[in-house]
């Protein structure tokens, strides 16, 4: 089995600011970052355009907000998701192929999540990931993606 991933990325984000105080603990715009669930929110693309970051504006809010931490999206954030797709897909490759096909592919979207120390965490691996070019970002992003993959 080989595997390609997509050297681009984008994070997405929520119109509200995080926090795990019991009085917002049920609040879905602020947990859930999905674009279905944030295009219903009054905050929506108040920030960002579809609350989506490239991984170049991610790097340049690091480098603003964060200059002492020295994190660096390419050469710390990416890595660590690589390892983690290769991780889970080592995980899981005697099920994934069982008829060992030739000639074949299958498009995965995996969703991480960053804590407040730059580590990335994964949260789930999508077969099938949503395609939808629901912002300027995904606009330029998606057909690039797809057309890496075939």
């Amino acid at each position: 089995m080989d595997l390609y991933q997509f050297s681009e990325g984008y994070l997405r984000t929520s119109g509200y600011e995080f926090s795990i105080d019991l009085k917002n603990i049920d609040d879905q715009f602020v947990h859930l970052t999905n674009n279905a669930v944030q295009i219903k929110s009054e905050s929506y693309g108040q920030f960002e355009d579809g609350n989506q970051l490239s991984f170049k504006q991610l790097q340049d809010f690091i480098d603003q907000e964060y200059p002492k931490s020295k994190i660096s999206v390419a050469n710390h954030l990416v890595p660590q998701m690589q390892e983690i797709v290769v991780k889970t897909f080592h995980a899981v490759k005697r099920q994934i192929d069982p008829f060992k096909r030739k000639h074949c592919f299958e498009l995965f979207g995996f969703d991480f999540i960053l804590d407040e120390d730059f580590n990335v965490w994964l949260i789930e691996v999508n077969t099938n990931p949503c395609l939808e070019e629901s912002s300027n970002l995904l606009k330029i992003l998606l057909p690039r993606m797809i057309e890496d993959l075939l």
